[in-house]
């Protein structure tokens, strides 16, 4: 294990213990946890649960599941399993130990599918309903193949022997291989997941017919008119999964596995006219290396870091139709691609996303990841420092992650001495992404079961809320709400450490645990006009102790309402399956569950700002005397965002004497400042 991945590792286990209220087997559920969270953001797969179980198959063989995942898009259902170690210096990790728990994974996989392994564990124990599900969605169309992860706190021994191949019946069975220095290499990358590189001369024996776009130097990019083939389209879909989806594209297409009836029409009876009829694809690449062919043409034989952009449905409709035996060898799919610079990269690809999207049926909330709320949040962020945590502390910032990766982008700009000042004056663990905006709001606003659904659709559905709020009046989303987002992330963080400790807690519920308790006490808040003390806690950096004592009463009194399942509610009783139904947030709210009178009593006022419309004259003079005219003059000179003419009449605003525009000027510096608050300027 090389220095930076052992410092990573040691990094890594700290924070777990940090957060270990408990010891014991925690630690390892954290660390699945943690390492299940890499592969999300990674794309390996969504929307994972924990659920913990390990037997014996009729044959005394070791049988084991720590997590999966299920995704019915393309029909992918993976299983995933832990070898936790904690120790300083842990031994590699070896074919033998390697096969032992592979195998143990597909052990449950097949008992659960040809045996009656659910028979091990009581009907009240996740892993009994995950083997019943597993057996429904392995029985029907619905399962195209499984993968199975290994995760571990260990570095791969340095001669690993070949892993058996594997299969269920005609289906598929991958195997990857997660250990400590994968986790790292992943977590070090610029955009937090491995690189899709495709080398399609050497993997299909062909290159993609191009035609260069002719673009100048100043484009600072390169572009390509190209042809597709449909079968390497469509493998490229059973490979990499939504991973080759930009990720407001895979929010758009959600579960949907319906072909296109167009499509698959065409697919069928006029194949070869598919390049005619079809819209084709918009698509973006990080890398990229051309050839000439030797028929003269240009052909792109290798990429790196592809995303389809535009043609979601496109790309999924031919994954399914050649799925359903239709032949895609006529079929030819127009694509158009451009090639990034590594600068700007991820926003370049919202924007592109944004564009080749506006003729669509991909609603503004289904582009939502380039919203300006989020440049809003972004720029509060960088200008406001939290109070220490603790006696002896600096003070710090909640770094608000508008594009993934930036915070590790920034940090690599720095070295030595400057690195360890910016970090203390970041701390990873004040780190905000979109997804965790997106939880700890909705939670508190009553949308448990929303956010039980999973990352991708909870963040969709709270884009057409912050969308329409932001339509309304964008003003809203200031320091105050900021404040009480980084409130809510504190006291969310806190009952997500606490819980596990508790004597009572099952496990494997954690994530729809915590949502409901915060939902339910919000709601019951919210019914008295009261709320938390947003102000303290932005104050004291921590969650109150009557708060905390509070969350751990209403989450033992709700844990049976998740648990037990009306029969008609829920295939198979699974409980991540139950949260995600309204009815369950239905029943919860509709319980006998009441704060006690004691919490209540350190609560606040709700605080629902009712804003004085004011004219933009007034408005403008009450910024001039706030001095905000000047600091959006300072923060231009380094952002470049205003016209040339808004700059120079922002300047004279900053500078002068006496404010007293009209007309024109007046209306100027209003387009000014509205394009300075869409770029992030607070």
């Amino acid at each position: 294990m090389d220095e930076e991945v052992a410092r990573y590792r040691e990094t890594l286990l700290g924070e777990i213990q940090a957060d270990a209220v408990a010891g014991g087997d925690y630690l390892s559920t954290r660390f699945i946890d943690r390492a299940c969270q890499v592969l999300e953001t990674g794309e390996e797969f969504t929307e994972y649960h924990l659920c913990r179980g390990q037997g014996q198959s009729r044959h005394r063989g070791h049988v084991q599941v720590d997590a999966y995942s299920y995704s019915p898009s393309d029909g992918v259902f993976s299983l995933i399993v832990c070898d936790f170690s904690g120790a300083p210096d842990p031994e590699p990790l070896m074919t033998d130990e390697v096969r032992r728990l592979v195998e143990g994974a597909f052990r449950f996989l097949e008992g659960s599918v040809h045996d009656s392994i659910a028979d091990q564990w009581d009907e009240s124990h996740p892993a009994h309903a995950l083997s019943r599900e597993t057996f429904s969605i392995a029985s029907s169309d619905e399962m195209t193949k499984v993968c199975i992860y290994l995760i571990s706190d260990r570095p791969l021994g340095r001669s690993i022997g070949k892993i058996p191949d594997l299969a269920l019946g005609t289906k598929e069975v991958q195997v990857q291989l997660w250990d400590i220095s994968r986790l790292y290499r992943v977590e070090a990358s610029a955009r937090g997941r491995e690189d899709i590189v495709i080398d399609f001369l050497g993997e299909y024996e062909e290159g993609i017919p191009a035609l260069p776009a002719g673009l100048d130097g100043a484009a600072h990019y390169d572009s390509y008119m190209c042809v597709m083939p449909g079968k390497i389209l469509a493998d490229l879909y059973d490979r990499f999964g939504g991973r080759i989806l930009e990720q407001n594209v895979r929010a758009f297409l959600g579960d949907n596995r319906k072909v296109n009836k167009g499509i698959r029409e065409t697919l069928r009876t006029e194949p070869e006219m598919f390049f005619a009829f079809n819209n084709g694809l918009t698509v973006t690449v990080s890398g990229l290396i051309t050839n000439i062919h030797e028929m003269g043409h240009t052909e792109i034989i290798k990429v790196a870091g592809l995303q389809i952009v535009n043609g979601g449905q496109t790309t999924a409709s031919l994954y399914w139709a050649r799925k359903a035996g239709i032949d895609l060898s006529k079929v030819r799919v127009q694509m158009k691609l451009s090639r990034l610079p590594e600068e700007g990269f991820e926003d370049a690809v919202h924007n592109i996303a944004r564009f080749a999207n506006a003729q669509n049926a991909v609603s503004a909330s289904d582009l939502f990841a380039g919203h300006p709320y989020f440049k809003r949040l972004e720029g509060i962020s960088r200008q406001t420092l939290a109070p220490p945590g603790k006696p002896g502390e600096a003070p710090s910032y909640w770094y608000f992650e508008r594009t993934t990766g930036s915070y590790k982008v920034e940090l690599k700009r720095k070295s030595g001495l400057a690195a360890k000042t910016w970090q203390l004056l970041n701390p990873k663990k004040q780190v905000l992404t979109k997804t965790d905006v997106a939880r700890y709001d909705t939670t508190f606003e009553g949308g448990p079961h929303q956010v039980s659904s999973g990352a991708q659709k909870n963040i969709a559905a709270f884009g057409k809320i912050i969308t329409q709020a932001w339509n309304t009046d964008p003003t809203g989303f200031d320091l105050p709400y900021f404040q009480r987002l980084v409130g809510r992330a504190i006291l969310t963080r806190a009952i997500d450490a606490a819980i596990p400790a508790q004597d009572w807690y099952p496990g494997s519920i954690l994530r729809p645990l915590t949502t409901y308790a915060l939902a339910l006490m919000s709601n019951r808040m919210q019914a008295e006009g009261l709320q938390p003390n947003y102000e303290a806690i932005w104050k004291a950096q921590k969650a109150p102790d009557t708060f905390m004592e509070e969350a751990m009463r209403v989450a033992k009194q709700l844990l049976p309402l998740l648990q037990e399942i009306p029969e008609e509610q829920v295939r198979n009783r699974l409980i991540t399956e139950w949260v995600k139904r309204e009815a369950c947030w239905d029943r919860v709210q509709d319980s006998d569950i009441k704060l006690s009178a004691g919490f209540l009593s350190t609560l606040v006022p709700e605080a629902r700002v009712v804003r004085r419309r004011e004219d933009w004259r007034t408005k403008a003079t009450r910024l001039w005397h706030s001095g905000a005219w000047k600091r959006l003059n300072e923060w231009n000179q380094q952002a470049g965002v205003l016209t040339d003419g808004e700059a120079e009449l922002v300047g004279w605003a900053a500078i002068t004497s006496e404010f007293r525009p009209r007309g024109l000027r007046l209306t100027k510096l209003k387009e000014a400042w509205d394009r300075a608050a869409e770029h992030g300027f607070v």
